[in-house]
């Protein structure tokens, strides 16, 4: 019997070398580049693996949001597990659903709302200790304060400075090498804890954990008399160590939800007998939380504040939105500033459109990645069982078909009508579907009031001479940071 000839969408004609290093050096350029020559769904191998890049909104809708069960996360979000363990990003199936149950109503909108003002407070603590024309980076800058404000907003803990730049720094080295095993060479010469790379990758996992477990240990000490009982009165000041803690003692159909009602378990699959949460399950969440809960919006702001360096028309027209709503002129004719709240929020339309135009061009996550549990059809090609498929929100963010000029930052593009035309899938920095963030409201709060608070103060001005590059790892980070100039606004 003749053997059945599968038909491939168009790609590179063979696995090569070459399309390896090029995907590792610089995995945005190809994949852009692929796109480009090849269209919207394209074939190539990477050692025995099929990879399928996908960039049509219609085909990414069906994958995330229609037919979502046939598929897990991809190699890289495996990889990580290394580092996240089996928390909310990384798990799969039943204990999936069960943990964002626990987590879900710490990101209601009531609930979000309630961490305006924290936000807005660490802005200040951070722009007050700024001197006039002093360099920061302002990536740093900006990964301290939103590991702050994500330790204050929804685990209720003071991580104090000495502490944050302690988990920073391991966090950025645990980064780097995760990114390096991505590579086929990186997963070998990881088993030679030798190595002073491996090493230093053990230390650094070490490091966070540590600052985790005396997280929870202390967090248990305070409420070995607190854990809330399936009947008692619900803490209203509950935050994500409370419900992790408490699920180590109730089962599933006893957990609550942000009004207290008992969440049944019609709203998650519960087939399996609920099981204490163990330790390391609340660490694997914990520290799950704590990095993405942080460095995507840290990234966002960053990239943002870049973007204004270098379009001072658009950063003038918000320092006159800003103006308009928050300051106040004097009877010496000086200006004040009152701190924005979330009441603020509608009013603050030109910094929002900066922050949509921002995650345009530069989305904190850019690509994602899943594993094909079934053969599953895209327009006439059958994707086989086991091959792996790519989205990637940097490429489908600069499709000229969707976006007028899309390397251009250009907030005034993000009109209402403009809105209502783009498909849903053009646009998803945040992910989408069952899988997609679950702190996406809570981002775009932090990142419109994080950028209004710093610019009613200072002006953010670019260092020459730096080489800004893209450091695509799980998030988009600027390779070695951003150097900027501050210049007080109110001279």
């Amino acid at each position: 019997m003749a053997k059945a000839v599968v038909d491939f969408p168009p790609g590179p004609s063979k696995f090569s070398p070459k399309l390896l290093r090029q995907l590792s050096r610089e995995p945005i350029k190809t994949l852009s580049d692929l796109v480009k020559e090849y269209g919207e769904i394209v074939y190539f191998k990477i050692g025995r693996g099929q990879i399928y890049l996908i960039n049509n909104p219609d085909y990414i809708e069906k994958i995330l949001i229609y037919n979502y069960k046939n598929f897990k996360k991809g190699k890289r979000l495996q990889t990580a597990k290394r580092l996240l363990g089996e928390g909310l990003v990384t798990s799969e199936g039943t204990k999936h659903d069960n943990q964002r149950k626990i987590v879900h109503p710490l990101f209601l909108p009531k609930k979000i709302s309630s961490y305006g003002q924290i936000v807005v407070d660490k802005a200040t603590q951070m722009h007050q200790q700024w001197i006039d024309g002093s360099i920061i980076d302002i990536h740093k800058e900006m990964m301290n304060v939103t590991l702050k404000i994500i330790c204050k907003s929804i685990m209720d803990y003071e991580i104090d400075s000495e502490e944050a730049i302690k988990f920073s720094s391991a966090l950025e080295f645990s980064k780097k090498y995760f990114k390096r095993l991505q590579h086929p060479i990186g997963h070998i010469l990881d088993h030679f804890e030798i190595l002073p790379e491996v090493s230093k990758s053990r230390e650094s996992i070490k490091t966070l954990d540590s600052i985790v477990y005396q997280l929870i240990i202390d967090r248990k000490k305070i409420s070995s008399t607190k854990i809330l009982k399936p009947n008692s009165p619900r803490n209203q000041e509950e935050d994500l160590l409370s419900r992790l803690l408490q699920a180590q003692f109730t089962s599933n159909n006893n957990l609550q939800d942000d009004q207290g009602n008992h969440v049944k378990g019609d709203k998650v699959n519960t087939t399996s007998s609920p099981r204490p949460m163990t330790n390391q399950e609340i660490r694997d969440n914990v520290i799950t939380m704590l990095i993405a809960g942080h460095e995507t919006t840290s990234n966002a702001i960053t990239w943002t504040y870049y973007l204004l360096s270098q379009s001072p028309e658009i950063e003038q027209k918000m320092f006159e939105e800003i103006d308009s709503i928050l300051s106040e002129v004097q009877n010496n004719g000086s200006k004040v500033y009152r701190n924005p709240t979330v009441k603020d929020i509608p009013k603050l339309k030109y910094i929002e459109k900066i922050f949509r135009e921002s995650m345009r061009i530069y989305p904190p996550v850019w690509s994602i990645g899943r594993l094909v549990e079934d053969d599953y059809l895209v327009d006439k090609y059958t994707i086989p069982k086991g091959s792996s498929i790519i989205m990637s929100q940097y490429v489908m963010h600069h499709n000229d078909k969707y976006y007028d000029r899309p390397n251009e930052f250009n907030p005034d593009r993000w009109t209402d009508e403009f809105k209502r035309h783009l498909p849903r899938f053009s646009y998803f920095p945040f992910g989408g579907g069952l899988r997609g963030c679950i702190g996406e409201s809570f981002a775009w709060q932090e990142g419109i009031l994080m950028i209004a608070s710093v610019s009613s103060h200072w002006k953010l001005e670019l260092v020459p001479n730096q080489n800004i590059k893209m450091d695509p790892g799980i998030t988009l980070n600027p390779k070695n940071g951003i150097r900027m100039k501050l210049i007080s606004r109110s001279n």
